[in-house]
């Protein structure tokens, strides 16, 4: 049986995994875009038509997963008027957001090998059958995502703001990304309800990744012994 701290471990990083995967999986889908810019009409405060706005999320997109820098150096129509899009302090703004997604891929890669591992080390160590031993580890790294999803969830829609500002302190050394929604383009085109619909969105998507681990491998199991 796994011990206390490798139930930890397992868990953690198996949630840890799952949870920024998702969130990768939310920066490079297009219809959540479309979800928040319809919500928010984001079209009509800036002044950026809808296909407009998608070639910016297209550019954005390609800037995060593309070593260049050269598509977030970019202009549109705003009112009918072609402008640059984003000034110095956004765009170096980015460039420290692209740094963190970086990070993050590679810190999930090193989650996802841990996981693997750990799984392997528990699979030659049983004595048990390969689908009872993952039955007990699902059924534990249910218990322990379901509670903590939950709690997170509430956090966020009692006290987004503060974690919303928290985050930014822990991920960046500077403070590029205070911006002005008077003037700068990066927060009224992205405003902090955007973020939060995100952070729920991820949660709900982690949350159904845990329930159908849970369900898959209980199911198997159940029309196996059958």
């Amino acid at each position: 049986m796994f011990s206390v701290i490798q139930k930890i471990l397992f868990n953690t990083a198996l949630f840890l995994a799952l949870l920024l995967s998702n969130a990768l999986i939310i920066i490079n889908t297009d219809s959540f875009y479309e979800f928040e810019f319809n919500k928010n009409n984001t079209s009509l405060k800036t002044g950026i038509n809808h296909n407009d706005l998608f070639i910016i999320v297209d550019n954005i997109q390609d800037f995060f997963n593309e070593k260049s820098n050269e598509k977030i150096y970019m202009t549109t129509y705003i009112n009918g008027i072609e402008k640059k899009l984003f000034n110095s302090k956004e765009i170096h703004h980015m460039i420290d957001v692209k740094t963190l997604i970086l990070n993050i891929k590679f810190f999930n890669y090193l989650l996802w090998t841990t996981v693997i591992i750990i799984l392997l080390i528990k699979i030659s160590l049983s004595k048990d059958k390969i689908l009872n031993t993952f039955r007990v580890i699902a059924k534990s790294y249910f218990i322990y995502s379901v509670s903590i999803l939950i709690s997170a969830l509430i956090l966020l829609a009692l006290s987004f703001r503060w974690i919303f500002y928290l985050f930014h302190i822990i991920s960046f050394d500077n403070n590029l990304w205070i911006l002005d929604p008077r003037t700068d383009y990066l927060i009224k085109i992205f405003e902090e309800v955007f973020f939060m619909d995100a952070a729920i969105f991820i949660g709900i998507l982690t949350l159904f990744s845990s329930i159908i681990i849970f369900l898959s491998v209980n199911t198997i199991n159940k029309y196996t012994k059958n």
